[in-house]
């Protein structure tokens, strides 16, 4: 019989080995690729060096987030960009149906049938020498739950794209991607969850050209639905639950099973975490879909770790820490509502506890 420990590590393996992104190319109708701007219009798929300085020059300078604020450095981020107010396109991630692939390829489970609103951020301009440094996007809502990217078939040279997440690395190549495409016209894409680390390496020449989209799921008046059965490759995850969760040395004197979340999610003050529920991305979302299937009650809850200086809290609401120093046999009461002590809590993977 497995030992508590590898069944442990074999569910953490499992919950952490998924790249969280999709990519690839699509061919698009040439009437999409216009774009228009306040110095003229050009032709993405067949536009000429000339043509793209003029674009480049009309840009203003792109700006990172940094604490909710626009900060500008070149030393981090060195590119152009147009807000959605300064230029038009007939481009159409919907028509061209860009918002179905990512569903299927990115999402899972329930999650494949959810409502997805996209949002046009920006136009940018990346020109020789451009680049943008190792960043996370920051969610803008709770239920933003990633970027799109696509890049259009500007001829340039670098200005690969590079995710990151849990030591494993990846390179999308979309010069090689578009060119080693068949048909004729198209752009490339990718499309990631919003806490994934990414980067745009260096231009080496040409003007990299892309839309940058929001991505939310469209809230749901009713509960997600339990699922009758996993997906296959989901088999393998509910059998070590299951064998987990049989084992009589888990837990023999009863307390809770904490699982920490893959992703962060965006909180505030007094926010009820259960709100999270329609909105795990990714590994979250698939661990929460077995559970679901296994028969197993679950929920979002905050984890307290008072570190031994006072009981530690399973709460269902976030609360406000960071103000006056709170007395120990004051912290229950400032808890309030919804938190509940706990001495007996076994976590089989550390994660971003929400």
């Amino acid at each position: 019989m497995s030992s508590l420990s590898d069944i442990a590590s074999s569910i953490k393996v499992f919950l952490t080995s998924r790249p969280p992104y999709c990519s690839g190319t699509l061919t698009i109708p040439p009437e999409q690729l216009t774009l228009f701007y306040r110095d003229g219009n050009l032709d993405l798929s067949n536009s000429t060096p000339e043509e793209l300085n003029r674009l480049a020059d009309a840009c203003d300078p792109a700006t990172l987030g940094i604490n909710k604020e626009d900060v500008y450095d070149e030393s981090y981020r060195k590119a152009g960009k147009l807000d959605i107010k300064d230029f038009g396109t007939p481009f159409n991630v919907g028509s061209i149906g860009l918002i179905d692939v990512v569903r299927n390829a990115l999402l899972e489970g329930n999650n494949e049938k959810r409502g997805i609103r996209v949002e046009m951020y920006k136009l940018n301009v990346y020109g020789k020498d451009s680049f943008f440094k190792t960043h996370k996007d920051t969610p803008r809502s709770e239920t933003m739950f990633g970027s799109l990217v696509v890049v259009f078939p500007t001829p340039h040279q670098g200005g690969e794209f590079v995710l990151r997440q849990d030591g494993f690395e990846w390179e999308v190549d979309f010069v090689k991607m578009i060119s080693d495409t068949e048909q004729q016209p198209c752009v490339g894409y990718v499309a990631f969850f919003s806490d994934v680390e990414h980067e745009v390496r260096v231009v080496r020449a040409g003007h990299r050209v892309t839309l940058t989209y929001n991505l939310y799921f469209i809230p749901e008046d009713q509960p997600t639905p339990a699922i009758s059965s996993p997906a296959p490759y989901e088999g393998c995850l509910a059998e070590l639950l299951y064998t987990l969760l049989a084992n009589p040395d888990l837990l023999p004197g009863g307390g809770y099973l904490g699982f920490g979340l893959q992703h962060p999610y965006p909180v505030e003050k007094e926010m009820e975490v259960k709100k999270l529920r329609k909105c795990l991305k990714g590994n979250d979302a698939t661990l929460a879909r077995v559970l679901s299937t296994l028969g197993i009650t679950w929920d979002v809850r905050v984890f307290y770790d008072n570190n031994s200086a006072r009981p530690d809290y399973l709460h269902e609401r976030i609360v406000d820490l960071s103000g006056e120093e709170i007395e120990n046999d004051q912290f229950g009461d400032y808890m309030g509502r919804g938190a509940e002590e706990e001495d007996s809590i076994g976590c089989i993977q550390e994660g971003c506890w929400v």
